[in-house]
């Protein structure tokens, strides 16, 4: 008896030292889907900082994971993201464009960000980056950046023809503005011709829209359900930059006409223009290319301030039952966003940030000028505009600056199937 008491107690303490040295079983981490547009790993740059970005990610917040899933930016790409929103599953976070956002709210896939958001990112983000992403009183996206449009100018040109650059401290008025185009518009000792000023594409496209909004005008209304341009300030913008081909003769021949790539090479390659409105993207083409050039502010209109418009970037989050699931993909989706994951991946700010505290964009005096600038954004409704419109009311803008129409007729004109279109968009809602 003493013998099995005494091996009873041994197999006690053995049990007792294995309990005590055998591992703890560690809870799963939280999967991420996150769906990258362009992504492949181990690819270009952009690819590169993602990877990176979700390294650190994972640092940060141990009991999360991220899986990548890269696509491509073509119709292929487009099929497979929209596959993944239809079938509700294996996809948490993924960038959106902003004439998509209103569907996908209106589809019931994603999950509002307003419970996600502190009272410290509800200061830090300019409210301009929530304009674009609100609907019925919810914010439905994580706002990443803007591509804030600026002027570019051709310095060398500025220094021969005597003109002073503009700061945001102390813009151009729209007179002086047409004052320097006059001036920067001249013929060379060889007899090319230069001119003052164009912007990077159609007019009718996203490049021209500053202007359209330096007297206070918009073209649809905050609540996007009216077309609104042809009254007096948007009218009066249009007839301001028909003028500047009209009757200051300070832009090309092709000028609204002509698409963006020509523009850029009208500025940059052949140096037949010494000022070009044009989204921050073609920064680091001259950059590269060691051009002398300089970023501008929009000139000031009757509204009485800078502006800027541009195109969104923004991550939105797949709605889903799991809490946790739907915790961490805000959580990542915020990541995206924010200061931080700027300051530490070099190169991953493609755009100035909506954040205050978001500064890595501004590595040099010019990138500097265009993040100021996104302070001073002004953003319509996105909204998904037919096509067979968007190329009616490119001509019809463009019958402005040929002198075909005065900016009256030209927006009047339009204004009815504009208007249609709106009706339409709204009652389907």
């Amino acid at each position: 008896m003493k013998r099995f008491f005494v091996l009873l107690s041994l197999l006690l303490v053995v049990s007792l030292l294995s309990s005590m040295s055998a591992p703890v079983a560690r809870a799963a981490a939280t999967e991420i889907v996150f769906y990258q547009r362009g992504y492949v790993k181990g690819g270009d740059v952009s690819s590169i900082n993602t990877d990176k970005a979700v390294e650190l990610f994972q640092q940060k917040f141990p009991n999360y994971s991220v899986k990548v899933v890269g696509i491509p930016w073509t119709d292929e790409g487009t099929a497979k993201l929209e596959a993944a929103l239809t079938a509700g599953s294996d996809i948490n976070v993924f960038r959106v464009t902003s004439l998509d956002l209103g569907r996908y709210v209106k589809e019931g896939i994603l999950s509002p960000i307003d419970d996600y958001l502190t009272d410290e990112d509800k200061k830090d983000f300019f409210e301009s980056g929530f304009s674009v992403v609100t609907y019925d009183g919810k914010k439905w996206a994580w706002p990443l950046w803007v591509t804030a449009i600026s002027i570019m100018a051709n310095k060398d040109y500025f220094k021969e023809r005597g003109v002073d650059i503009p700061t945001l401290d102390k813009p151009w008025t729209w007179d002086q503005f047409v004052e320097a185009a006059k001036k920067l518009t001249f013929k060379k000792d060889d007899g090319t011709q230069v001119y003052g000023f164009t912007a990077a594409g159609k007019l009718g496209t996203r490049a021209y829209d500053p202007l359209f909004y330096i007297d206070g005008g918009r073209m649809v209304s905050e609540d996007g359900t009216k077309f609104i341009q042809n009254e007096p300030k948007g009218v009066s913008a249009l007839q301001k930059i028909a003028d500047l081909a009209l009757v200051h003769k300070v832009t090309p021949p092709d000028f609204g006409l002509s698409d963006q790539l020509t523009a850029r090479a009208q500025f940059k390659d052949n140096k037949t223009v010494a000022m070009l409105m044009e989204p921050p993207g073609f920064i680091p083409d001259l950059e590269k290319a060691n051009f002398p050039f300089a970023i501008l502010p929009v000139p000031v209109g009757e509204l009485g301030k800078p502006v800027t418009t541009g195109a969104f970037g923004l991550y939105a989050v797949v709605d889903t039952k799991d809490p946790e699931k739907l915790k961490a993909a805000h959580e990542f989706a915020k990541w995206l966003t924010g200061s931080e994951v700027g300051k530490e991946v070099q190169g991953y700010q493609l755009a100035p940030g909506l954040r205050r505290s978001n500064v890595a964009y501004a590595t040099t005096p010019e990138r500097a000028v265009i993040a100021k600038m996104v302070e001073f954004g002004i953003y319509e409704v996105p909204q998904a505009i037919p096509a067979e419109l968007q190329a009616n009311y490119t001509a019809a803008l463009q019958a402005a600056i040929l002198g075909q129409k005065t900016a009256k007729q030209a927006l009047d004109d339009i204004a009815p199937e504009y208007q249609k279109v709106l009706d339409d968009l709204h009652k389907a809602k």
